[in-house]
């Protein structure tokens, strides 16, 4: 996830959460069970649960469930690393979608790297030669796709400046990110993978957490040290 879209989703999740309050139903026999939820109200509430051999949370923000158990404890749920959380999320609950900003740099980068190595470069523009080292934005590969189509239209043959724009246009239909595309979307950079000037394409990351799970992954994480900091004025407290 980059930056801001952490940023973004931290603050919101904090505003979701801002009049709850964690209540420790169970401590007893290895089983440790919390309820977060605002007085009064089912809404963003959800319970938190750690037995010897899982964690589970279940709520109206839907269940997340966790291999690991009691021997790492809800200290656990406050990992700083998205990717640490959700490695450790069991594996029928792990959902990927298409990164659409992933596979359209991989596109991209490709089609700039190909123009950039075989036309001379006082012919390459500044913006289209950073693209291979940086990868594109939306409208950086719009840009792209302009340029070529103006190539195309001065019967510049020197490239198949055409079908090249096609393919980056084409990759604007994995934008909708949906779990079941992301083996199609690995066959389209196969099947183009020669012309674009890509290799071992099948190697890229173009897939990532689907975001309703990783926002439950915030969610628990902001539980978990609400639930700690509790734990540890208590224990401060005795």
């Amino acid at each position: 996830m980059r930056e801001h879209e952490s940023a973004t989703l931290t603050a919101r999740v904090q505003e979701d959460l801002a009049q709850h309050q964690y209540t420790q139903l169970v401590n007893e026999n290895g089983v440790e069970v919390w309820r977060c939820a605002r007085p009064g109200s089912s809404f963003y509430g959800f319970d938190i649960c750690v037995t010897r051999f899982g964690m589970s949370m279940m709520g109206d923000i839907g269940p997340l469930v966790f291999h690991v158990g009691a021997s790492y404890g809800i200290n656990f749920l406050r990992h700083q690393s998205d990717g640490y959380l959700h490695e450790k999320l069991d594996g029928d609950i792990k959902r990927a979608v298409i990164d659409f900003d992933a596979i359209r740099d991989t596109v991209c980068e490709c089609v700039a790297s190909r123009i950039y190595y075989e036309l001379p470069s006082d012919e390459v523009p500044e913006w289209l030669a950073e693209i291979p080292d940086k990868g594109a934005n939306l409208e950086q590969a719009e840009q792209l796709v302009e340029w070529m189509r103006e190539r195309e239209e001065a019967e510049d043959e020197r490239l198949p400046f055409a079908e090249l724009a096609d393919v980056v246009e084409e990759v604007e239909t994995f934008a909708d990110g949906c779990d079941s595309e992301v083996v199609l979307a690995y066959d389209f950079l196969r099947e183009n993978e020669e012309l674009i000037g890509g290799s071992d394409l099948w190697e890229s990351t173009i897939s990532k957490p689907c975001p309703s799970l990783m926002a439950r992954l915030y969610y628990v994480r902001h539980a978990a040290n609400a639930i700690m900091a509790i734990k540890e004025a208590t224990s401060a407290a005795a």
